[in-house]
């Protein structure tokens, strides 16, 4: 996988797991913080900001640990690879907010789409 894919691929996660812990979470149990990217043992000129709760932050990371993990070079979907490497219940918590989330941010692209200026 490449850097850019690499920070891609960090990017949508975080979104996707933003978009849930803002509309299912309590924003005053959020937190700001910044990941510093990091890849193949080299840190990226690349951070990222986001405010998420305890339990998103948790999936937030292991996510980026799987991600970093990743042995594909041309890493396929999580959904279709051959090896996959979550656990069951991580897996199902983040079909959970994939779902979720695609709805949302798939309905507000259509929503910006159609708004009359």
């Amino acid at each position: 996988m490449t850097e850019e894919k690499f920070i891609h691929d960090s990017q949508t996660v975080l979104k996707f797991i933003k978009c849930y812990c803002d509309n299912k979470h309590d924003k005053n149990l959020q937190n700001k913080e910044t990941l510093k990217l990091c890849y193949n043992n080299k840190y990226l000129n690349k951070e990222i900001d986001f405010e998420l709760c305890f339990d998103c932050r948790c999936t937030l990371f292991y996510s980026y640990s799987k991600l970093q993990d990743c042995p594909h070079t041309d890493k396929p979907s999580c959904r279709t690879c051959p090896d996959p490497c979550y656990g069951k219940n991580e897996w199902k918590k983040l079909a959970k907010i994939m779902s979720y989330s695609g709805m949302k941010l798939g309905l507000s692209k259509i929503k910006k789409f159609f708004r009359i200026k």
